[in-house]
Protein backbone atom coordinates (compact mmCIF):
# COMPACT_ATOMS: atom_id res chain seq x y z
CA UNK A 1 0.00 0.00 0.00
CA UNK A 2 2.74 2.11 1.03
CA UNK A 3 4.77 1.80 -2.57
CA UNK A 4 1.43 2.47 -4.14
CA UNK A 5 0.71 5.94 -2.56
CA UNK A 6 4.52 6.69 -3.37
CA UNK A 7 4.14 5.64 -6.82
CA UNK A 8 0.82 7.80 -7.20
CA UNK A 9 2.81 10.75 -5.77
CA UNK A 10 5.58 10.50 -8.66
CA UNK A 11 5.41 12.74 -11.94
CA UNK A 12 4.24 10.74 -14.54
CA UNK A 13 6.44 8.91 -16.35
CA UNK A 14 8.83 8.92 -13.66
CA UNK A 15 9.44 4.67 -13.48
CA UNK A 16 9.96 4.63 -17.41
CA UNK A 17 13.60 6.43 -16.25
CA UNK A 18 14.53 4.15 -13.85
CA UNK A 19 15.16 1.05 -15.32
CA UNK A 20 17.60 2.79 -17.95
CA UNK A 21 19.13 4.76 -15.38
CA UNK A 22 19.77 1.39 -13.66
CA UNK A 23 21.18 0.11 -16.84
CA UNK A 24 23.30 2.41 -17.30
CA UNK A 25 24.82 2.68 -14.11
CA UNK A 26 25.96 -0.81 -14.16
CA UNK A 27 27.64 -0.81 -16.93
CA UNK A 28 31.29 -1.56 -17.60
CA UNK A 29 33.64 0.60 -19.16
CA UNK A 30 35.54 -1.97 -22.18
CA UNK A 31 38.91 -3.13 -21.53
CA UNK A 32 41.18 -2.19 -24.76
CA UNK A 33 43.41 -4.52 -25.62
CA UNK A 34 47.15 -3.68 -25.87
CA UNK A 35 48.24 -3.05 -29.34
CA UNK A 36 51.43 -5.21 -30.60
CA UNK A 37 53.43 -4.88 -33.71
CA UNK A 38 56.14 -7.38 -35.22
CA UNK A 39 59.57 -6.86 -35.27
CA UNK A 40 60.91 -8.54 -38.36
CA UNK A 41 64.96 -8.31 -38.86
CA UNK A 42 67.27 -9.11 -41.76
CA UNK A 43 70.99 -9.64 -41.98
CA UNK A 44 72.53 -8.85 -45.48
CA UNK A 45 74.47 -11.18 -46.12
CA UNK A 46 74.15 -13.91 -44.39
CA UNK A 47 77.34 -14.16 -42.78
CA UNK A 48 78.06 -10.70 -41.95
CA UNK A 49 76.84 -10.53 -38.47
CA UNK A 50 73.85 -10.92 -36.63
CA UNK A 51 71.16 -8.52 -34.43
CA UNK A 52 71.14 -8.08 -30.85
CA UNK A 53 67.29 -7.33 -30.87
CA UNK A 54 64.68 -10.99 -31.46
CA UNK A 55 62.02 -11.03 -34.46
CA UNK A 56 58.74 -11.16 -32.38
CA UNK A 57 56.07 -9.01 -31.21
CA UNK A 58 56.15 -5.55 -29.26
CA UNK A 59 54.23 -3.58 -27.92
CA UNK A 60 52.90 -0.49 -29.06
CA UNK A 61 54.86 3.00 -27.85
CA UNK A 62 57.73 0.43 -26.66
CA UNK A 63 61.15 1.69 -26.92
CA UNK A 64 63.99 -0.33 -28.36
CA UNK A 65 67.73 -0.62 -28.77
CA UNK A 66 68.57 -2.25 -31.81
CA UNK A 67 72.56 -2.99 -32.35
CA UNK A 68 73.91 -4.65 -35.34
CA UNK A 69 77.28 -6.74 -34.60
CA UNK A 70 79.82 -7.52 -37.14
CA UNK A 71 80.84 -11.15 -37.37
CA UNK A 72 84.88 -11.30 -37.55
CA UNK A 73 86.21 -10.14 -40.84
CA UNK A 74 83.14 -8.19 -41.43
CA UNK A 75 81.60 -4.38 -40.32
CA UNK A 76 78.60 -2.86 -40.39
CA UNK A 77 77.76 -0.31 -42.97
CA UNK A 78 74.18 1.05 -42.66
CA UNK A 79 70.56 0.40 -41.79
CA UNK A 80 67.59 -0.30 -44.55
CA UNK A 81 63.97 -0.40 -44.25
CA UNK A 82 61.91 1.02 -41.46
CA UNK A 83 65.27 2.65 -40.22
CA UNK A 84 67.80 3.55 -42.70
CA UNK A 85 71.10 5.51 -41.72
CA UNK A 86 74.73 4.84 -40.16
CA UNK A 87 74.06 4.92 -36.68
CA UNK A 88 74.57 1.38 -34.49
CA UNK A 89 73.51 1.06 -32.61
CA UNK A 90 69.97 2.91 -32.70
CA UNK A 91 66.54 2.91 -30.84
CA UNK A 92 63.40 2.26 -32.28
CA UNK A 93 59.92 2.84 -31.00
CA UNK A 94 57.03 0.09 -32.04
CA UNK A 95 54.38 2.54 -33.53
CA UNK A 96 53.65 -0.24 -36.10
CA UNK A 97 55.48 -3.02 -38.27
CA UNK A 98 58.84 -2.69 -38.09
CA UNK A 99 61.42 -4.70 -41.20
CA UNK A 100 64.83 -3.67 -40.88
CA UNK A 101 68.09 -5.05 -42.62
CA UNK A 102 71.12 -4.66 -41.12
CA UNK A 103 73.92 -4.56 -44.39
CA UNK A 104 77.42 -5.65 -43.74
CA UNK A 105 80.68 -5.45 -45.37
CA UNK A 106 84.12 -7.60 -46.04
CA UNK A 107 86.39 -5.60 -43.62
CA UNK A 108 89.30 -5.32 -46.43
CA UNK A 109 90.75 -2.09 -44.55
CA UNK A 110 94.38 -2.02 -43.85
CA UNK A 111 94.05 1.08 -41.58
CA UNK A 112 90.33 2.41 -40.58
CA UNK A 113 88.64 4.78 -37.81
CA UNK A 114 87.11 2.39 -35.35
CA UNK A 115 85.23 5.13 -33.21
CA UNK A 116 84.66 9.31 -33.68
CA UNK A 117 87.11 11.07 -36.08
CA UNK A 118 84.31 13.65 -36.64
CA UNK A 119 86.11 16.30 -34.88
CA UNK A 120 86.30 17.37 -31.08
CA UNK A 121 82.80 17.50 -29.78
CA UNK A 122 80.60 16.42 -27.03
CA UNK A 123 78.01 14.14 -29.28
CA UNK A 124 78.22 10.71 -28.74
CA UNK A 125 80.20 9.90 -32.22
CA UNK A 126 82.43 12.49 -30.97
CA UNK A 127 85.75 12.80 -28.57
CA UNK A 128 88.07 15.65 -26.70
CA UNK A 129 91.27 14.27 -26.85
CA UNK A 130 90.53 10.37 -25.73
CA UNK A 131 93.93 9.06 -24.10
CA UNK A 132 92.93 5.36 -22.56
CA UNK A 133 90.97 2.83 -24.44
CA UNK A 134 90.72 -1.16 -23.21
CA UNK A 135 88.86 -4.19 -24.53
CA UNK A 136 86.32 -6.59 -22.60
CA UNK A 137 85.74 -9.90 -23.30
CA UNK A 138 83.12 -8.93 -25.99
CA UNK A 139 85.45 -7.11 -27.83
CA UNK A 140 83.45 -3.53 -26.97
CA UNK A 141 85.64 -0.79 -26.70
CA UNK A 142 85.90 1.73 -23.84
CA UNK A 143 87.62 5.21 -24.49
CA UNK A 144 88.55 7.61 -21.71
CA UNK A 145 87.17 11.07 -22.64
CA UNK A 146 89.67 13.24 -21.41
CA UNK A 147 88.76 16.46 -21.93
CA UNK A 148 84.69 15.57 -21.45
CA UNK A 149 85.72 14.08 -17.95
CA UNK A 150 83.70 10.65 -19.13
CA UNK A 151 84.11 6.92 -20.10
CA UNK A 152 82.27 5.69 -23.43
CA UNK A 153 81.61 2.58 -24.59
CA UNK A 154 81.32 1.75 -28.16
CA UNK A 155 79.81 -1.85 -28.83
CA UNK A 156 81.43 -3.80 -31.15
CA UNK A 157 80.28 -2.69 -34.63
CA UNK A 158 79.13 0.73 -32.94
CA UNK A 159 79.19 4.12 -35.04
CA UNK A 160 78.29 5.99 -31.81
CA UNK A 161 79.28 5.58 -28.21
CA UNK A 162 77.47 5.26 -24.46
CA UNK A 163 78.57 7.02 -21.84
CA UNK A 164 79.09 4.11 -18.83
CA UNK A 165 81.36 6.82 -16.38
CA UNK A 166 81.39 10.03 -15.55
CA UNK A 167 79.98 12.59 -18.49
CA UNK A 168 78.89 14.74 -15.42
CA UNK A 169 81.33 17.87 -16.21
CA UNK A 170 84.03 17.86 -14.17
CA UNK A 171 84.54 16.98 -10.17
CA UNK A 172 85.59 15.05 -7.36
CA UNK A 173 81.87 13.67 -6.73
CA UNK A 174 81.44 9.13 -6.98
CA UNK A 175 79.42 10.22 -10.75
CA UNK A 176 82.37 12.90 -11.81
CA UNK A 177 86.01 12.39 -12.97
CA UNK A 178 88.45 15.17 -14.16
CA UNK A 179 90.59 14.42 -17.10
CA UNK A 180 90.33 10.67 -16.87
CA UNK A 181 93.58 9.16 -17.70
CA UNK A 182 94.35 5.33 -18.96
CA UNK A 183 92.27 2.80 -18.43
CA UNK A 184 91.80 -1.15 -17.85
CA UNK A 185 88.26 -3.43 -17.67
CA UNK A 186 88.34 -7.19 -16.17
CA UNK A 187 86.50 -10.24 -17.39
CA UNK A 188 83.52 -8.51 -15.52
CA UNK A 189 83.43 -5.73 -17.28
CA UNK A 190 84.13 -3.63 -14.51
CA UNK A 191 86.03 -0.47 -15.10
CA UNK A 192 89.27 0.78 -13.49
CA UNK A 193 89.84 4.94 -13.98
CA UNK A 194 93.03 6.89 -13.55
CA UNK A 195 91.35 9.62 -12.79
CA UNK A 196 94.60 11.73 -13.15
CA UNK A 197 93.29 15.43 -11.67
CA UNK A 198 91.49 14.01 -8.88
CA UNK A 199 94.69 12.00 -8.07
CA UNK A 200 92.38 8.56 -7.60
CA UNK A 201 91.46 5.49 -9.01
CA UNK A 202 87.68 4.57 -9.63
CA UNK A 203 86.53 1.57 -10.21
CA UNK A 204 82.75 1.41 -11.90
CA UNK A 205 80.94 -1.31 -11.93
CA UNK A 206 78.71 -2.43 -14.90
CA UNK A 207 76.40 -0.36 -14.94
CA UNK A 208 76.82 1.80 -12.20
CA UNK A 209 75.75 5.60 -12.24
CA UNK A 210 78.63 5.88 -9.26
CA UNK A 211 82.45 4.68 -8.91
CA UNK A 212 84.37 3.75 -5.65
CA UNK A 213 87.96 4.89 -4.82
CA UNK A 214 89.99 2.36 -5.02
CA UNK A 215 93.17 4.01 -4.58
CA UNK A 216 94.00 7.35 -3.93
CA UNK A 217 91.60 9.63 -3.24
CA UNK A 218 93.34 11.30 -0.37
CA UNK A 219 94.78 14.38 -2.44
CA UNK A 220 97.85 14.78 -4.34
CA UNK A 221 101.31 13.61 -2.46
CA UNK A 222 104.16 11.08 -2.10
CA UNK A 223 102.62 8.87 1.06
CA UNK A 224 101.96 5.96 0.29
CA UNK A 225 97.87 6.28 0.29
CA UNK A 226 98.44 8.81 -1.82
CA UNK A 227 99.14 9.45 -5.56
CA UNK A 228 100.22 12.36 -7.43
CA UNK A 229 98.68 12.42 -11.22
CA UNK A 230 97.91 8.64 -11.58
CA UNK A 231 98.04 8.28 -14.87
CA UNK A 232 98.81 4.86 -16.25
CA UNK A 233 96.95 1.62 -14.78
CA UNK A 234 97.19 -2.46 -15.60
CA UNK A 235 95.35 -5.54 -13.92
CA UNK A 236 97.43 -8.81 -13.28
CA UNK A 237 95.93 -12.22 -13.76
CA UNK A 238 94.66 -12.12 -10.13
CA UNK A 239 93.38 -8.63 -10.27
CA UNK A 240 95.66 -6.45 -8.75
CA UNK A 241 95.94 -2.69 -9.93
CA UNK A 242 98.98 -1.29 -10.78
CA UNK A 243 99.14 2.59 -11.38
CA UNK A 244 102.12 4.69 -12.78
CA UNK A 245 102.12 7.85 -11.26
CA UNK A 246 103.71 10.58 -13.34
CA UNK A 247 104.76 13.31 -10.40
CA UNK A 248 106.01 10.84 -8.47
CA UNK A 249 108.20 8.77 -10.86
CA UNK A 250 107.36 5.44 -9.85
CA UNK A 251 104.65 2.66 -9.87
CA UNK A 252 102.74 1.43 -7.02
CA UNK A 253 100.30 -2.05 -6.49
CA UNK A 254 97.55 -1.93 -4.80
CA UNK A 255 96.00 -4.97 -3.66
CA UNK A 256 92.25 -5.97 -2.81
CA UNK A 257 90.74 -3.80 -0.34
CA UNK A 258 94.25 -1.96 0.42
CA UNK A 259 94.00 1.50 2.41
CA UNK A 260 98.06 1.93 0.85
CA UNK A 261 100.02 0.90 -2.21
CA UNK A 262 103.11 -0.92 -2.14
CA UNK A 263 106.10 0.43 -4.96
CA UNK A 264 107.00 -1.63 -7.33
CA UNK A 265 109.32 0.40 -9.48
CA UNK A 266 111.00 3.54 -9.31
CA UNK A 267 109.99 6.03 -5.96
CA UNK A 268 113.52 6.99 -5.80
CA UNK A 269 112.84 10.50 -7.27
CA UNK A 270 113.23 11.46 -10.67
CA UNK A 271 116.45 10.10 -12.50
CA UNK A 272 117.43 7.66 -15.01
CA UNK A 273 119.09 4.88 -12.59
CA UNK A 274 118.16 1.54 -12.73
CA UNK A 275 116.18 2.20 -9.97
CA UNK A 276 114.73 5.09 -10.84
CA UNK A 277 111.87 6.75 -13.34
CA UNK A 278 111.08 9.76 -14.94
CA UNK A 279 107.56 10.78 -15.43
CA UNK A 280 106.28 7.43 -16.66
CA UNK A 281 102.94 7.01 -18.46
CA UNK A 282 102.48 3.24 -19.56
CA UNK A 283 102.73 0.11 -18.23
CA UNK A 284 101.52 -3.48 -18.79
CA UNK A 285 102.10 -6.71 -17.15
CA UNK A 286 102.62 -10.16 -18.70
CA UNK A 287 101.34 -13.25 -17.48
CA UNK A 288 104.03 -13.92 -15.21
CA UNK A 289 103.21 -10.51 -13.69
CA UNK A 290 106.92 -8.72 -14.98
CA UNK A 291 105.88 -5.21 -15.41
CA UNK A 292 106.84 -3.32 -18.58
CA UNK A 293 107.22 0.54 -17.93
CA UNK A 294 107.18 3.24 -20.51
CA UNK A 295 109.88 5.28 -18.86
CA UNK A 296 108.37 8.30 -20.75
CA UNK A 297 110.96 11.05 -20.20
CA UNK A 298 113.73 8.90 -20.30
CA UNK A 299 113.23 7.51 -23.33
CA UNK A 300 113.04 3.71 -22.77
CA UNK A 301 111.46 0.72 -21.73
CA UNK A 302 112.18 -0.59 -18.36
CA UNK A 303 111.33 -4.58 -17.37
CA UNK A 304 110.45 -4.68 -13.77
CA UNK A 305 110.17 -8.75 -12.64
CA UNK A 306 108.13 -9.37 -9.27
CA UNK A 307 109.88 -7.86 -6.33
CA UNK A 308 113.10 -6.35 -8.26
CA UNK A 309 114.63 -3.50 -7.02
CA UNK A 310 115.99 -2.36 -10.23
CA UNK A 311 114.97 -2.36 -13.60
CA UNK A 312 116.52 -3.68 -16.86
CA UNK A 313 116.30 -1.61 -19.83
CA UNK A 314 114.80 -3.25 -22.97
CA UNK A 315 114.77 -0.18 -25.39
CA UNK A 316 116.20 3.28 -24.95
CA UNK A 317 116.64 6.24 -27.24
CA UNK A 318 120.35 4.89 -27.81
CA UNK A 319 118.95 1.77 -29.60
CA UNK A 320 120.50 2.48 -33.42
CA UNK A 321 118.46 -0.21 -35.25
CA UNK A 322 115.56 2.81 -35.87
CA UNK A 323 116.01 6.45 -35.12
CA UNK A 324 115.86 7.82 -31.69
CA UNK A 325 112.83 7.35 -29.61
CA UNK A 326 110.98 10.44 -28.38
CA UNK A 327 108.71 9.82 -25.37
CA UNK A 328 106.78 6.96 -24.80
CA UNK A 329 103.38 6.94 -23.80
CA UNK A 330 101.90 3.91 -24.54
CA UNK A 331 102.52 0.17 -23.95
CA UNK A 332 100.73 -2.95 -24.56
CA UNK A 333 102.02 -7.12 -24.86
CA UNK A 334 100.20 -9.17 -26.90
CA UNK A 335 100.25 -13.23 -26.69
CA UNK A 336 102.95 -13.75 -28.74
CA UNK A 337 105.26 -12.23 -26.15
CA UNK A 338 105.44 -8.67 -28.51
CA UNK A 339 105.42 -5.25 -27.29
CA UNK A 340 103.97 -2.52 -28.59
CA UNK A 341 105.14 1.25 -27.94
CA UNK A 342 103.49 4.73 -28.96
CA UNK A 343 106.95 6.57 -29.63
CA UNK A 344 104.68 9.83 -29.49
CA UNK A 345 106.75 12.88 -31.08
CA UNK A 346 108.10 10.49 -33.90
CA UNK A 347 104.00 10.02 -34.87
CA UNK A 348 104.25 6.23 -34.84
CA UNK A 349 103.94 2.52 -33.35
CA UNK A 350 107.13 0.85 -32.60
CA UNK A 351 106.93 -3.41 -32.79
CA UNK A 352 109.40 -4.91 -30.24
CA UNK A 353 110.01 -8.81 -30.16
CA UNK A 354 111.59 -9.22 -27.07
CA UNK A 355 112.39 -13.01 -28.08
CA UNK A 356 114.23 -12.24 -31.22
CA UNK A 357 114.89 -8.28 -29.79
CA UNK A 358 113.75 -7.30 -33.34
CA UNK A 359 112.17 -3.40 -33.76
CA UNK A 360 109.87 -2.50 -36.70
CA UNK A 361 107.42 0.43 -37.04
CA UNK A 362 103.85 -1.08 -37.64
CA UNK A 363 101.89 2.39 -37.96
CA UNK A 364 102.24 6.36 -38.47
CA UNK A 365 105.84 7.65 -38.70
CA UNK A 366 104.64 9.32 -41.91
CA UNK A 367 104.54 13.19 -39.54
CA UNK A 368 102.16 14.92 -37.68
CA UNK A 369 98.48 15.06 -38.86
CA UNK A 370 95.05 13.65 -39.76
CA UNK A 371 95.59 11.75 -43.04
CA UNK A 372 94.55 7.97 -42.42
CA UNK A 373 98.33 6.48 -42.30
CA UNK A 374 99.05 9.41 -39.55
CA UNK A 375 99.03 10.26 -36.09
CA UNK A 376 98.59 13.45 -33.93
CA UNK A 377 99.61 12.63 -30.17
CA UNK A 378 99.05 8.72 -30.32
CA UNK A 379 98.73 7.69 -26.07
CA UNK A 380 97.17 4.13 -25.17
CA UNK A 381 97.51 1.48 -27.82
CA UNK A 382 95.84 -2.10 -27.03
CA UNK A 383 96.59 -5.37 -29.17
CA UNK A 384 94.31 -8.62 -28.45
CA UNK A 385 96.26 -10.63 -30.99
CA UNK A 386 99.28 -10.30 -33.24
CA UNK A 387 96.73 -8.98 -36.46
CA UNK A 388 95.93 -5.62 -34.80
CA UNK A 389 96.19 -3.03 -32.93
CA UNK A 390 94.59 0.18 -31.65
CA UNK A 391 95.40 3.37 -31.30
CA UNK A 392 93.85 6.57 -29.31
CA UNK A 393 94.78 9.20 -31.43
CA UNK A 394 94.14 11.85 -28.80
CA UNK A 395 94.43 15.48 -30.80
CA UNK A 396 92.58 13.24 -33.61
CA UNK A 397 89.94 12.80 -31.72
CA UNK A 398 89.52 9.34 -32.74
CA UNK A 399 90.44 5.46 -32.19
CA UNK A 400 92.54 3.91 -35.09
CA UNK A 401 92.30 0.75 -36.06
CA UNK A 402 95.67 -0.53 -37.84
CA UNK A 403 96.09 -4.37 -39.51
CA UNK A 404 99.46 -6.02 -38.76
CA UNK A 405 101.75 -7.33 -41.76
CA UNK A 406 102.36 -11.36 -41.30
Amino acid sequence: MLFWKMKMMMPKNTFLYIPLLFLYCCQTTPVQEDLYFKLRTEIYPNEGGSIALEDGLFKSNTLRTIHAKPNDGWVFDHWEGIIAGMNNPTEIIFYGDHDIRAVFIRDTFNIRTLAGGKGKGYAMNQFNYPTGIAYDQEENLYVSDMHNHRVQKWMKGATVGITVAGGNDYGRAANQLNEPGKIAVDPLGTLYIADTENHRIQKWYNGASEGETVAGGNGAGSNLNQLDTPYGIALDNNGLLYVSEIDNHRIVRWDHGAKKGVVVAGGNGRGMNTDQLAYPMGIAIDKNNNLYVADTYNHRVQLWTPDANEGITLLSAQDSELQSFNYFTGITIDQNNKLYLSDYENRRIVEFDIEKKKLKIVAGGNEDGDGPNQFSHPFQLISKTNDFILVADAKNNRIQKWKLEE
